[in-house]
């Protein structure tokens, strides 16, 4: 399935990577449903042609939410593969994978794996996750993250209890001056309950709980 994404971008002269959970589960060792691509060059481009090469559904079938697009996968029925554009910013734009790899917002999430037939298995780490990951760390790649995008509190509660990290000293200073600022009360309700929800359904729900309590971050 890879190698046929990484195809369907060559014939268009784009860029294909496996970005965050899946290149991390290869790091923890765990079994890993949630594929994300991140596409350089026409994302719309790719998808037709990898639909086109499977004989998937239509394009004008698929379920979009927010920048991504859900392509079923050709091997496991009901399993989607998400596929969005690289970022240029926070703000969306046009982007390449070293910019999207600082959208990330930790360092955990920010390893890819190249699937282009040229450089296919190429490991993108230019945050140092692979270290991080195998450490146990949570770190955040730029000191505003939670300021520009407060839900990021919550993921670093989700992070630090499903993976049981330890939040590098900068990390934890500017998570507690986020929630002291009150950033989180830009969440809109929905955004917020989708985060608890990932957070009471993740593994180490306890950990999750009493760190939400710890941190004083609202959890109902």
């Amino acid at each position: 399935m890879f190698r046929g994404i990484g195809s369907s971008a060559d014939a268009v002269n784009a860029k294909a990577y496996i970005i965050g959970a899946y290149p991390r589960s290869i790091i923890v060792r765990e079994d890993c449903s949630d594929i994300e691509v991140v596409v350089t060059g026409d994302l719309n481009s790719v998808v037709e042609q990898f639909l086109n090469t499977y004989g998937l559904i239509k394009s004008k079938d698929l379920k979009h939410d927010g920048r991504y697009v859900f392509v079923p996968s050709p091997y496991n029925e009901g399993d989607y593969i998400r596929m969005g554009r690289a970022r240029l910013d926070h703000h969306g734009g046009a982007g390449n994978i070293d910019t999207e790899m600082y959208c990330r917002g930790f360092s955990i999430d920010a390893l890819a794996i190249s699937i282009n037939s040229k450089d296919f298995g190429s490991v993108i780490d230019n945050a140092g996750a692979i270290q991080d990951i195998r450490s146990k760390v949570l770190r955040t790649l730029h000191r505003d993250l939670f300021k520009e995008e407060p839900s990021f509190i919550y993921r670093a509660v989700y992070y630090t209890a499903r993976y049981e990290l330890s939040l590098e000293p900068m990390t934890d200073e500017l998570l507690k001056e986020a929630i002291k600022a009150k950033y989180i009360n830009s969440i809109t309700a929905v955004q917020k309950k989708s985060e608890l929800s990932k957070i009471k359904r993740g593994k180490n729900k306890a950990l999750a709980l009493q760190l939400l309590n710890e941190y004083n971050i609202p959890g109902d």
